[in-house]
């Protein structure tokens, strides 16, 4: 008797690994980055899009560098005041402010070594944007407010 007893004990024991396996196996995997094309004017970046509330909030933070021609994309599912703050970051971005497929201002933000993003310093869209997009500062110097903005997912 004593034997079934052990022999239970340890299919239970694998029953419940398995079972804790396949839990931890089965959470959501990080989504990976999808990419779109922007073209603003006659400038054209290769950019990652901010897709989750998680990669909005991190932006391109924890970065060294953000090489020419490439940046993030945020496009929000409506109308509003939008913000943008730097916590964590090392290098100085632009900011195009985006309604309706065309820039409504561009503004270029400075770093803030804090990591606390209520220790920093906030940029707030000039009115509701329906989208904006971060590039390395001064990649957009001479981009007026009307250009035309194109997006190709």
């Amino acid at each position: 008797m004593g034997e079934c007893v052990r022999q239970r004990t340890r299919l239970t024991v694998a029953a419940l690994l398995a079972v804790l396996i396949a839990v931890v196996g089965c959470s959501p995997p990080s989504p990976e980055p999808t990419y779109a094309t922007v073209t603003i004017g006659p400038l054209t970046y290769r950019v990652e899009v901010a897709q989750t509330v998680e990669q909005q909030r991190e932006g391109l933070g924890n970065r060294e560098s953000v090489p020419a021609g490439t940046g993030m994309l945020f496009q929000f599912g409506s109308r509003g005041e939008q913000q943008v703050w730097m916590a964590g970051m090392t290098i100085k971005l632009d900011i195009a402010w985006i309604i309706d497929s065309e820039v409504l201002a561009v503004d270029t933000v400075t770093p803030c070594l804090e990591l606390d993003q209520n220790a920093c310093p906030r940029w707030t869209s000039p009115a509701p944007v329906d989208a904006l997009l971060e590039v390395p500062a001064h990649s957009l110097t001479g981009v007026d407010p009307g250009v035309r903005v194109s997006i190709e997912h």
